[in-house]
C-alpha cells in the first residue's frame, strides 16, 4: 500500500514539474480559448443608430410630406458580441422607405426592413412608428412687398411709395402654407445718403417658408423716388392785383394761396410778400381794343424756390 502511494506521488510530482513552461503555456491557451468561445456564444443586447433614407413622390405628383423624417432611428439588437461588432464595423444597417405614392399614413418599423446576419435578432425600434402628414401642392400668385431702410441725405425725403416690378410672384408649396401666405417680402432697399432723383435696384426676395419655393424670378426691381424735403404754408383772403388795366375790378376779390417749398423758404414768408396777380397781358388780353369788357384771367403768385397753388385758380376781371 505504501509502495502504491509513493508511486502515485512520484507520478504527480513528475506531471507538474517536468516541462513546466510548456504546460503553463498550454494552460493559458486553453483558458483563453474557453473564454473566447464562451464570449462568442453569449448573447448581448445593444442599441445602435440606424440611418433612414426615404424616397419622396416626384414633382408631378403634387404631394409633399409635411412630417420631418429623422435621419436616424435607434434599434436594439441581440446577438453575440462578435456578430454585433462586425455588423456595425463592416456593414451598418440602413432602412430605406418608399414613400413615392404620397399616401402612406404611418411608418411602422419591423425586422424585415433590416438586412441582418444570421444569429442577430431585433428586439425593439425607437421610435417604433412615425405618423405621416401629407399636403397637396398648389400654385398661386401673391403680391410683392417692398420695404426701406436708412435715411436720405439732409434735406431730402422719400417721395411716395416704392414701385415694384413685377408686382406679383408665383409661389408653389403645400396648400396649407401657400393659402395663408399674404405676400412675398423683399430685402430692404437702403436709401442712406440719397439725394433727389429716381433709383432702381434689383432686390432679392426673402427666403420663403419651409417646403415653399418661388417659381421663376428670384430678383425684383424696386424703384424709389427721392425729393427735397418741403413744407407747406397757407395764406387766406389775399387781395388780387390786376395788371394791364387801371380801372379793373376783379371777382372774387380774394383768393387763397398755398406755398410749398423748402422748410427754410416757407418759414421765412410773410403774408405781405404773397401777391396774387391777374395779368391781362400774360393772358394775351388787350383792353385797349375795347373801352369796356371782361375776361377770365389765371391768378399767378411768384415765390422764389417754391411752388404756389391758388384757389380759385382764375378770376373774372372787368374794366
Amino acid at each position: 500500500m505504501n509502495r502504491w502511494l509513493a508511486a502515485a506521488f512520484h507520478w504527480l510530482r513528475a506531471a507538474f514539474s517536468e516541462n513546466a513552461g510548456l504546460k503553463a503555456v498550454s494552460l493559458v491557451f486553453a483558458i483563453g480559448l474557453f473564454v473566447y468561445l464562451h464570449r462568442t456564444e453569449e448573447q448581448f443586447d445593444r442599441t445602435f443608430p440606424v440611418g433612414v433614407f426615404s424616397q419622396k413622390p416626384p414633382e408631378s405628383a403634387n404631394r409633399v410630406l409635411m412630417t420631418q423624417i429623422p435621419p436616424n432611428i435607434y434599434v436594439t439588437l441581440r446577438g453575440s458580441a462578435h456578430s454585433l461588432e462586425q455588423l456595425m464595423r463592416e456593414d451598418p444597417p440602413l432602412i430605406e422607405l418608399d414613400l413615392r405614392d404620397g399616401n402612406a399614413r404611418a411608418i411602422t418599423f419591423n425586422a424585415g426592413m433590416l438586412d441582418l446576419p444570421r444569429g442577430v435578432e431585433v428586439l425593439m425600434f425607437d421610435p417604433p412608428t412615425i405618423q405621416l402628414e401629407w399636403q397637396d401642392v398648389v400654385t398661386r400668385s401673391i403680391p410683392v412687398q417692398a420695404s426701406l431702410t436708412g435715411t436720405p441725405a439732409e434735406g431730402y425725403v422719400v417721395s411716395g411709395q416704392p414701385v415694384v416690378d413685377p408686382r406679383e410672384v408665383v409661389v408653389r408649396g403645400p396648400k396649407r402654407v401657400v393659402e395663408v401666405q399674404q405676400f412675398a417680402r423683399l430685402a430692404a432697399f437702403d436709401v442712406t445718403g440719397l439725394t433727389q432723383g429716381e433709383y432702381g435696384r434689383p432686390i432679392a426676395i426673402d427666403p420663403p417658408p419651409p417646403r415653399v419655393h418661388y417659381v421663376g424670378l428670384t430678383n425684383i426691381t424696386v424703384t424709389v423716388k427721392i425729393a427735397r424735403r418741403v413744407s407747406e404754408a397757407k395764406f387766406e383772403r389775399l387781395g388780387v392785383e390786376v395788371l394791364g388795366v387801371t380801372n379793373g375790378v376783379v371777382n372774387p376779390r380774394h383768393v387763397e394761396v398755398t406755398v410749398v417749398g423748402p422748410p427754410e423758404t416757407v418759414r421765412a414768408l410773410r403774408a405781405e410778400q404773397i401777391v396774387p396777380r391777374a395779368d391781362l397781358a400774360a393772358a394775351k388780353i388787350d383792353p385797349k381794343k375795347q373801352a369796356h369788357g371782361s375776361a377770365v384771367v389765371p391768378v399767378t403768385v411768384d415765390v422764389a424756390n417754391a411752388e404756389t397753388h391758388v384757389q380759385p385758380p382764375t378770376v373774372t376781371v372787368k374794366w
